[in-house]
């Protein structure tokens, strides 16, 4: 079976990091990058280019639909 990666971007802690243990430890799953905030995860994601990406949508300064727009350009096969 094909393990599917997984990143998170999260602003609240305690989600972002319980998604990435949930994930993480699943079957066929590999979650192994975790954002706070929507700059890192623009700056980061692109090079790292999983197969999923969960986004919260409300966040501070950008905030999801903003950063999904954005990376979806640059990154077309991945599933938000």
């Amino acid at each position: 079976m094909e393990t599917i990666t997984v990143a998170v971007v999260e602003d609240l802690d305690e989600i972002r990091n319980a998604l990435k243990v949930l994930i993480g430890g699943s079957e066929g799953f590999r979650c192994e990058h975790a954002f706070a905030n929507g700059e890192d995860a623009l700056r980061e994601l692109p090079s790292i280019k999983p197969d999923v990406v969960l986004m919260d949508i409300n966040m501070p300064d950008k905030n999801g639909i903003e950063c999904v727009t954005e990376l979806k350009v640059k990154m077309p096969l991945t599933q938000f």
